[in-house]
Formats: structure tokens, C-alpha cells, sequence
């Protein structure tokens, strides 16, 4: 049975609470805190490098204009991916993932979100297979998508990696959809999770982690549907909640 003591704490794109999401800031704050896992989201800038970015356009979380996928890396890299959180982070840079697979290295669970919609990038799969295939702790990883396309080429082609289905949908017969591509994850919406869904995919071994769960209220509810995680922006009030033990920064 899962409980408190149990469910699994993934910093949501590094955690949006206490620093910009999806820098190396963030992760560095995930992993003092010892978070069970991190979540980012991987794209291609017009180089071929996978950089750890969420929204398709650079504008909301930097100062540059235009689509991730039309930039270089040496552009993206001139970028101040930190200033518009707080000037504390003024010169953020937007890093790549193969930068925080160095960094994170197998401390925590590291939940890879490959994007490829709206923008479509195409053999994205193959550019993320053979940058991990080095990673020392693979046991560690778990890909998403919400484009299963990718989760099924995965599936052909590493089979030995975690899959997770992202949906903000509720699923007809979630398991045997999974086992179409050997998924051992689901990670709903929040708002589309419910607890006889959790229960379906407890019984056929696959694990539920959703997404953004935030706040007191929300953190209660999840634990009496007996989530395996929670995916949240606010990861160290959430282990607060938990009782679990907080380093105390100064």
C-alpha cells in the first residue's frame, strides 16, 4: 500500500517554486533537498542538441523570440533563461541534457519528457537513445510523452528503459493500452486522475504519478488515491507534508 511514507516526490521541471524552471539552478536546489525524482522536458534546437526546455517558444522563460527548434545552440546559450523569475538569477543559462544527466548522475529519479508537439521533431527518439546510452544508472530514467509514437519507437527499439504514458484524458482499459509499448507508468493530469484508475493500473504493476499536484489539498487527495508519486512545483513543502526531513538552507 502507498503511503506518506512511500509516495515519491518528483521536483516538476526542477521545481517552479523555488527557481526557474528547467535550469541547472533548479536541479541543483532538487537535489540538495534529496527529492525522490525530477522532471524535465527535452527538445532540439536547430544544431541537433537536446536542451531541457518546456514551452516551444522562448519567450515566456527567456529573453530571446521565436521556436526552440529555429535557434542555434550558441544562440539559445547567449540566452537569460533565469532573469524573468527573479533577478537572482539573472544569466541562467538554458542547459542541455546531457548537462544535467552530469550533474543529476544518478541521485534521484530523473523523469525525461520528450516533446514533440506542437513542434514535431523528427528521430527525436534516436538523438535521446544515443545520448543515454552511456548514462550509468538507466535503471534510473523514465521517458514520457504525451506523443506515444515515440513511446512505441522507444519501446521497439531500447526496450530495457521505463516508459510512462502522459495523458490528461481517462483511458479505456489503461493496461492493455500500456502493454502495447511495455509502459510501466502512467502519469495522468491531476484533474483526470481518479481513484478506480489508480486501482486498474495497480492491479496490472503499472505505477501512477500525477501531474502538477500542488498545494495541501490536492497533496491529501492524491495520497488517498494511492498514487505512486507526485509530480510537483512545490516539492519542499510537499516533503514537509510528508514528514519527511528538510535540509534547512540559509
Amino acid at each position: 500500500m502507498v503511503d506518506a511514507k512511500t509516495v515519491k516526490v518528483f521536483a516538476h521541471r526542477g521545481g517552479r517554486e523555488w527557481a526557474p524552471e528547467n535550469t541547472m539552478a533548479a536541479f541543483r536546489q532538487a537535489l540538495d533537498l534529496r527529492v525522490d525524482g525530477i522532471e524535465l522536458d527535452v527538445q532540439r534546437c536547430s544544431t541537433g542538441e537536446l536542451v531541457v526546455f518546456h514551452d516551444e517558444d522562448l519567450s515566456r522563460t527567456t529573453n530571446g523570440v521565436g521556436l526552440v527548434a529555429d535557434v542555434s545552440f550558441d544562440e539559445l546559450r547567449r540566452l537569460d533563461a533565469g532573469s524573468w523569475f527573479d533577478k537572482e538569477f539573472k544569466g541562467e543559462k538554458v542547459p542541455t541534457l546531457e548537462e544535467v544527466l552530469n550533474l543529476v548522475d544518478g541521485k534521484c529519479i530523473l523523469n525525461i519528457e520528450v516533446k514533440n508537439a506542437p513542434v514535431s521533431y523528427e528521430g527525436i527518439e534516436d538523438d535521446l537513445l544515443a545520448l543515454i546510452e552511456a548514462y550509468p544508472h538507466p535503471e534510473t530514467l523514465i521517458i514520457s510523452s504525451f506523443d506515444h509514437y515515440v513511446l512505441r519507437n522507444l519501446a521497439q527499439r531500447a526496450p530495457q528503459y521505463q516508459l510512462a504514458v502522459l495523458a490528461d484524458a481517462v483511458l479505456i482499459d489503461l493496461p492493455a493500452y500500456a502493454a502495447t509499448f511495455g509502459a510501466r507508468y502512467f502519469h495522468p493530469c491531476f484533474d483526470s486522475c481518479r481513484p478506480d484508475v489508480v486501482e486498474q493500473c495497480h492491479q496490472a504493476g503499472i505505477g501512477v504519478n500525477p501531474w502538477t499536484v500542488n498545494g495541501r489539498k490536492s497533496w491529501s487527495r492524491a495520497l488517498k488515491m494511492q498514487v505512486d508519486g507526485i509530480v510537483t512545483d512545490d516539492p519542499e513543502d510537499l516533503m514537509v507534508f510528508l514528514g519527511r526531513a528538510v535540509a534547512v538552507t540559509v
